[in-house]
């Protein structure tokens, strides 16, 4: 019995792997290149959004402010007809965000900044 408890468990696992999707294509890192709206390029000494293979996603962001700390956070995506949309554990609950997937790129169209009414446009092309 306890054989075939084990032997079902590797099953399920093997099976499970096989499901997750692979984003071999898309993956690679992404720079930001063109932003509008509260914000603009100048305003970051940079802005990545790395997309492995296996469904993650690493964000890092520094503003030009001096002094100002790097943003790193590394989470999950995934990408359904042309939008990519991550996930972001905030305390006990998650950000999601879609954005546009579009030849290769991308774009936060109209993204609301939490707490204010203002809006953004920024455009990442891979690197």
């Amino acid at each position: 019995m306890k054989r075939l408890m084990i032997i079902m468990m590797l099953v399920i696992s093997i099976v499970l792997a096989s499901c997750k999707p692979s984003y071999e294509e898309e993956a690679g890192l992404y720079e930001l290149y063109f932003m509008e709206g509260a914000y603009s390029v100048e305003m970051y000494e940079f802005y990545t959004i790395e997309l492995f293979e296996d469904g993650t996603v690493r964000i890092q962001s520094k503003s030009s402010e001096f002094g100002s700390a790097v943003y790193d956070v590394t989470t999950e995506y995934s990408i359904k007809n042309g939008k990519i949309t991550i996930i972001t554990k905030v305390g006990f609950s998650n950000l999601k965000e879609v954005y546009d997937y579009v030849d290769g790129e991308i774009h936060m169209i109209n993204a609301e900044i939490p707490g204010t009414d203002d809006t953004l446009t920024a455009k990442f092309r891979r690197s």
